[in-house]
C-alpha cells in the first residue's frame, strides 16, 4: 500500500475514534476539516473538542505554538526552576500567564523555560527588577503578537471568506501563517540587537557623566492629527488600519540624528530627541510629510528638560508640559517651550514668542514659541 493512501486510512480510523463516518452526512467541508487537523498532527482529544464546538483555529494555533507535550502545574515549575510558589505566581503575572488552580497543569515547555531564565537572572539585577522588565516584555511582545493576528485576519482571512473560501481552506491558511510565526523569533533576536545597540548609544550621550539613570535631559514631543475623531468616522476599518499604518511608517521616517519613537497612541505620536535642534527637525519633518499623505494635519508641541526614564517610557513635568502645548498650536504649528528655546540658541531654527497661556497643571501661564525652520538663527536673545 502507498503512503498516501496509508496516511489516508489512518486520518479515516481517527475520525471514527471521533465518533464519525465519512458516510454520515456530515458536511464534506467540515470532514475536510477534521482530516486536515488530524493530517497536522493534532491528538484525537483536541479534535474532539473541536467537533464539540471549539474554535479550530485556536486548537490548531495551541498545537503548532506551543506543541502537545506535557504540561506542569505550579509545584513543578517551583521545583525546576528552584522559585517559590509565590515567585512562579509573581513570574505568571508579569508574564501575562493565567495562574493554574492548585494541580492544574497548564505550562508549557516554553513557560517553563521563561520562568527557569528569570531565576538566573535575578540574582544579579534583582526582583523586582526583572519583574518590571519582563512586564514591559510582555506589554511590547503582546502587542506584536496582535498585530501579527490582526496582519492574518484583514489582508487573509476577509478577503478568503468574501470570496466564499471553504472551512477547510481557511485553517490551511492559518494554518500556513502560525508556521510562519517560527519566524519570529530570529527577526526579533536581529531588531533586538540594533534596538540594543542604539539604546546604549543614546544612553551615553543622554546620560554623560550622570551618577544616576533614573532621570535623563532630553526633548519630548507630542504630534497630533487635527480633527482625526471626525475624520475617523468617515472611513471604514480597513482605510482606517491603513492610514494609522502610514501615520506611524511617516513619523519613524521623520526622525533625526538619535531621536525615538516613544509611543504612538491613536492619533498621536510621542517622541524623543536628544537635543532640541533635533526635536524641532524632526518635528518639522513630521509635518513636512504628513501633507501628501492624505491625512489630518498634524501639530507638535515640544518641551526640553529632566524626565523620568523607565521602562523605555518618559514621566514627568517636561512630559506633561509637551502634551499640553500640542493642543494649544493650529494645525501645521509647532510649540516649544522656553526651556527648548533657551538650549536651542545658534540652530538656525525661527523662534517667535507668543502671548502666555494657562495650562493645566501648571501654576504659572507657559510662554509658547513658535517653531520655524530657518537659514539662521533670529532667535535675538534667550528667554
Amino acid at each position: 500500500m502507498a503512503d498516501g493512501a496509508r496516511d489516508r486510512d489512518d486520518v479515516e480510523d481517527r475520525l471514527g475514534l471521533l465518533g464519525m463516518d465519512v458516510h454520515s452526512g456530515v458536511p464534506e467541508d467540515q470532514l475536510a476539516m477534521y482530516r486536515f487537523l488530524l493530517d497536522a498532527g493534532l491528538p484525537v482529544d483536541s479534535v474532539r473538542a473541536v467537533v464539540d464546538g471549539g474554535d479550530p483555529q485556536v486548537a490548531l494555533a495551541e498545537h503548532r505554538l506551543l506543541g502537545d507535550e506535557h504540561r506542569y502545574d505550579l509545584d513543578v515549575v517551583a521545583a525546576r526552576t528552584g522559585l517559590t510558589r509565590a515567585d512562579v505566581v509573581d513570574v505568571s503575572q508579569a508574564l501575562g500567564l493565567a495562574i493554574p488552580a492548585a494541580g492544574e497543569a497548564t505550562w508549557s515547555t516554553p513557560d517553563l523555560q521563561a520562568a527557569q531564565l528569570f531565576a538566573d537572572v535575578r540574582e544579579f539585577f534583582g526582583e523586582e527588577a526583572v519583574l518590571r522588565f519582563s512586564r514591559v516584555m510582555r506589554s511590547a511582545v503582546g502587542r506584536v503578537a496582535e498585530a501579527a493576528v490582526a496582519m492574518f485576519g484583514i489582508n487573509v482571512e476577509d478577503p478568503l471568506l468574501q470570496r466564499g473560501g471553504t472551512r477547510t481552506e481557511l485553517i490551511e491558511a492559518a494554518d500556513r501563517a502560525f508556521t510562519s510565526l517560527g519566524l519570529v523569533p530570529e527577526l526579533f533576536a536581529a531588531l533586538f540587537a540594533r534596538q540594543a545597540l542604539d539604546a546604549v548609544r543614546r544612553s551615553a550621550i543622554a546620560h554623560g557623566a550622570d551618577s544616576s539613570h533614573d532621570t535623563v535631559t532630553v526633548t519630548v514631543g507630542f504630534g497630533d492629527l487635527v480633527g482625526s475623531t471626525a475624520w475617523t468616522r468617515a472611513r471604514s476599518p480597513r482605510e482606517l488600519a491603513a492610514a494609522l499604518g502610514d501615520f506611524e511608517r511617516l513619523a519613524q521616517a521623520a526622525l533625526t540624528g538619535r531621536s525615538r519613537v516613544v509611543k504612538t497612541i491613536g492619533d498621536e505620536v510621542m517622541f524623543m530627541s536628544l537635543t532640541p535642534d533635533e526635536a524641532c527637525r524632526t518635528a518639522l519633518n513630521l509635518i513636512a510629510e504628513l501633507r501628501g499623505a492624505h491625512l489630518p494635519e498634524l501639530r507638535v508641541g515640544l518641551a526640553h528638560g529632566r524626565v523620568v526614564a523607565l521602562d523605555g517610557d518618559l514621566y514627568g513635568s517636561v512630559v506633561n508640559l509637551a502634551a499640553r502645548l500640542v493642543h494649544e498650536a493650529d494645525p501645521g504649528q509647532i510649540l516649544a517651550d522656553p526651556a527648548l528655546v533657551a538650549t536651542a540658541y545658534g540652530t538656525g531654527l525661527v523662534f517667535t514668542a507668543l502671548d502666555p497661556r494657562p495650562l493645566a497643571g501648571f501654576d504659572e501661564p507657559v510662554v509658547p514659541y513658535a517653531v520655524q525652520a530657518g537659514d539662521r538663527d533670529l532667535h535675538g536673545g534667550r528667554p
